[in-house]
């Protein structure tokens, strides 16, 4: 996986990231519906296709920083369905608790936040920065929705 393959998806990845930007500070209670959808359809998505093609989630190591290289050759490799699972049952629980309030909204953006921010050292596999952007986005959705 390398720029010049992938560089179309990566640069709408970056823009989409910097239009969350935007509509969690203009508009959060449409940034809050967006960001539930997208956790619950990414954590859904990964749930599938690592039962289909457990193989293509070890890809990610070709441009991930070193000491993430050294988890996905090791255990992550013995046991890709049972952690990417795992990792997209996360992504649905924190798009569930983005639609609701109070402690379990606070939840879904700190687990957000983390699973973003866990995931920039993936490099390229991650469309880094976008996943620093979206935490951004993630940061200004929660200052912003308690003004509403």
């Amino acid at each position: 996986m390398n720029l010049p393959d992938y560089w179309l998806p990566y640069v709408i990845t970056n823009i989409v990231a910097i239009l969350l930007i935007i509509v969690c500070y203009k508009w959060p209670k449409i940034g809050k519906i967006a960001w539930g959808i997208i956790f619950i359809l990414a954590g859904i998505f990964n749930i599938f296709m690592v039962v289909k093609d457990p193989q293509a989630y070890l890809g990610y190591r070709d441009n991930a920083v070193d000491f993430y290289n050294f988890f996905i050759d090791g255990v992550f490799s013995s046991f890709t369905i049972f952690i990417v699972s795992l990792i997209g049952t996360g992504q649905i629980l924190v798009g569930i608790f983005l639609f609701r309030k109070g402690k379990l909204y606070l939840l879904g953006i700190l687990g957000g936040i983390i699973f973003l921010v866990a995931i920039a050292p993936l490099g390229i596999g991650s469309a880094f920065p976008s996943t620093l952007l979206m935490a951004i986005s993630l940061v200004l959705l929660y200052i912003q929705y308690k003004k509403v």
